[in-house]
């Protein structure tokens, strides 16, 4: 293993059956490195891409959470669940068999743009300083106040008939949106009920499950930090300038520094400066030419 401190993002392919937490724990053990944290809970009952910041690469997981995931469900409708998902209580709700794909459809549309969602009471949202979940499995529910999130589309890629219909969509959405809330609140509006069959997140910024690698694939490795990605593509979504070697040992040691005009034509707002070898050196604000660090990942 490399002798330098271990730090990257690993996109792992998260296996249903485990949390999202359990999946850490199994990177951190791998890496032998405590310092790790995963970029948005994927559910138990979930797979799919699992973006993992590792070591210094986990002062970048916010910059993660700003970023659009891509879903790939099948929303059973005709039925009800009381964690809107497989692993509640399930109950059955009105016959399906009447819908048909321009139908569903159509009720998806609805659900593009800027929305109200209410957090479901399996999540881990906080209430009083508590989990959501833990509420729940105490049986208790409280009130939630909806919240406002952005589904970009939603697109209904093939429906399989019946009584209990399989309605399989494809979603991108912005941070805080619950594919369970999507799945149950589509049934509604179809007069079915409806819950989430099955979830796999496929894509996460500029990450693709494709590219992702499983635990036991991960284990096998000789040497697991060659399956770590830089810690960019956490921030691939800011404007990037490139920095001479001067300009670099400044901003090591925090300081600001004073972009050329070749380095800034575009650059205002919070920025990424990388160094002459491609290298992410620190976060930080333009304004006027002038780039103020605000996070130094160099070292």
């Amino acid at each position: 293993m490399s002798a330098s401190p271990t730090r990257g993002v690993l996109p792992l392919d998260k296996p249903a059956g485990i949390t999202s937490f359990d999946a850490v724990r199994e990177v951190r053990r791998i890496f032998g490195e405590k310092r790790a944290g995963h970029a948005g809970t994927l559910d138990p009952t979930a797979t799919g891409l699992l973006p993992i910041c590792i070591g210094r690469a986990t002062r970048l997981v916010d910059y993660f959470h700003a970023q659009p995931k891509t879903y790939h469900c099948v929303v059973r409708l005709g039925e009800r669940s009381d964690t809107l998902d497989t692993e509640g209580v399930i109950t059955p709700g009105n016959d399906a068999s009447s819908l048909d794909a321009a139908r569903v459809s159509a009720a998806l549309q609805a659900f593009v743009g800027d929305i109200q969602q209410t957090p479901p009471m399996h999540s881990a949202v906080r209430h009083d300083g508590r989990h959501l979940y833990e509420l729940a499995r105490e049986g208790q529910e409280v009130d939630r106040q909806p919240r406002s999130v952005t589904i970009t589309s939603a697109e209904l890629i093939g429906l399989r008939a019946g009584t209990v219909a399989e309605a399989e969509i494809v979603v991108t959405c912005g941070k805080g949106a619950y594919m369970r809330v999507v799945a149950a609140d589509l049934g509604e509006a179809l007069g079915t009920g409806g819950l989430l069959g099955w979830l796999t997140r496929t894509r996460y910024g500029p990450l693709d499950l494709a590219s992702a690698i499983t635990l036991p694939a991960l284990a096998a490795l000789d040497d697991p930090t060659t399956a770590l990605l830089p810690l960019s593509v956490a921030v691939e979504h800011l404007p990037r300038v490139d920095i001479g070697p001067a300009a670099e040992l400044q901003l090591r040691r925090g300081q600001s520094v004073w972009l050329t005009r070749a380095q800034q034509p575009n650059a205002r707002g919070e920025c990424r400066a990388h160094s002459a070898a491609g290298d992410l050196i620190a976060l930080g604000d333009v304004q006027g030419g002038l780039f103020r660090p605000t996070k130094v990942l160099a070292g």
